[in-house]
């Protein structure tokens, strides 16, 4: 009966770490759904959603947390214009962006690229 607990939080972690992948991918194709991602994992919207409630996440908590990742990651490459970040993230305009990530970062991508990677 003991083992019941771990066996099931091993189970969560998979399935989070299994959404991110495919958001990932999802990210580098363009447009990220979770129709889409509860698709490839062979179940409902709604089945992703309770069970993603279940380990005390949402799916757009993942996409965010997947994109601040890649954010930073792209922000290394200071020669990658912010334009083309937006872009890549799946961000509809610059300024969406620049909101999230100085949501994220307590600055904005310019002030992050010009202090921190300096």
């Amino acid at each position: 009966m003991s083992s019941q607990p771990l066996r099931t939080e091993v189970g969560r972690a998979t399935l989070s770490s299994r959404v991110s992948s495919l958001i990932s991918v999802q990210l580098t194709r363009g447009k990220v759904g979770v129709e889409a991602v509860a698709s490839q994992l062979h179940m409902s919207r709604y089945t992703l959603h309770k069970k993603l409630k279940r380990e005390g996440l949402t799916f757009a908590r993942l996409l965010e947390d997947v994109r601040r990742k890649q954010a930073l990651s792209y922000m290394q490459d200071k020669t990658k214009p912010l334009v083309e970040i937006a872009e890549q993230l799946g961000f509809s305009e610059l300024s969406a962006f620049s909101r999230a990530f100085k949501r994220w970062m307590g600055t904005s991508p310019a002030e992050y690229r010009s202090i921190r990677l300096s």
